[in-house]
């Protein structure tokens, strides 16, 4: 369903929500409840936080720790409060319908958090928000966190991670960043470094319906792998974005070091619901199509999981 068939438009007239006056607590309005929403929600529970819904129902759901400990977790609706942040954690072929859902809100937000895999939807939410002429700040992030849906409303935290956030573009603002976020200054080049490895574990665990680790353990799997990653390591060099590590050792040792893990795409595909793949595989495919430069084999995985 989607959010919003036809958005409104960002009032001209608008004011700029005060800062929290306690530094320590941050309002948070989460918009996108599924595994890493849900997530961000618990370690941010000593927040003043809020959910958004498409049916704009209070936000119930249960996040069970690696202790195998179960944490209920209920947040109200956000009804036009004034809000330090807004974080977007749909998928990434969502985020700008889901923005502009809530458009009529975005003149009590602060900062917009963008905490997805995936690229090119931060850059067009970057211009939609210029042509509303919208204040906020605009941040991405990326989160090694591991967290999976076992059904509408249970999380499991699967690893701890980190959580590495940087403005979009150049801005000096003043902002009270919520705990467990680092801010970074080259937010852009991380997206992109792990981009270039979700491009190659999530296709190929999803067509061969394999656990990360069987791409290092098992040889066609393996040779799979070293054949990807060199495709899209050449795309990156190809664009003058090169990465700087070899793209193979990376994707091998971060296969092997979650070995145990289904990566997300295969999740979305087991479930029997859409990827993210256009915004990773497909994302590579058209950058380097302005470049007229072909990439067969992520073509081939894109056509084969579409």
């Amino acid at each position: 369903m989607p959010y919003s068939s036809s958005p409104p438009q960002i009032p001209t007239a608008s004011r700029t929500p005060a800062p929290s006056t306690d530094e320590a607590t941050q309002s948070i309005a989460i918009l996108g409840l599924g595994a890493i929403g849900t997530l961000m929600a618990w370690h941010w529970r000593e927040h003043v936080l809020y959910g958004i819904t498409r049916d704009n129902s209070r936000c119930q759901r249960t996040l069970i720790d690696q202790q195998q400990t179960a944490h209920s977790l209920t947040l109200p609706t956000w009804q036009h409060e004034a809000i330090d942040w807004l974080v977007i954690t749909t998928k990434a072929s969502a985020t700008l319908e889901a923005l502009q859902s809530v458009a009529n809100q975005l003149p009590q937000v602060q900062n917009i958090l963008l905490l997805q895999n995936g690229m090119g939807q931060q850059q067009q939410v970057s211009d939609w928000l210029s042509q509303q002429q919208c204040s906020a700040n605009l941040w991405a992030g990326i989160s090694t966190e591991g967290a999976y849906r076992q059904n509408t409303e249970q999380v499991v935290y699967a690893g701890s991670g980190d959580t590495h956030i940087g403005l979009w573009q150049a801005q000096h603002p003043t902002a009270s960043i919520p705990n467990g976020l680092t801010v970074v200054d080259d937010i852009q080049q991380r997206i992109r470094a792990k981009l270039a490895i979700n491009a190659v574990i999530n296709p190929l665990t999803a067509v061969f319906r394999c656990r990360n680790g069987e791409l290092v353990s098992h040889d066609e799997y393996r040779q799979a792998l070293k054949e990807l990653a060199t495709e899209v390591q050449q795309c990156f060099e190809t664009l003058q974005q090169p990465l700087n590590f070899d793209l193979t050792e990376r994707s091998l040792a971060v296969a092997e070091a979650t070995a145990a893990n289904q990566s997300s795409t295969l999740q979305d595909v087991l479930h029997q619901r859409p990827t993210e793949l256009d915004y990773i595989n497909g994302y590579l495919i058209r950058q380097a199509q302005q470049l007229n430069i072909e990439l067969p084999l992520n073509r081939r995985l894109l056509a084969q999981l579409s």
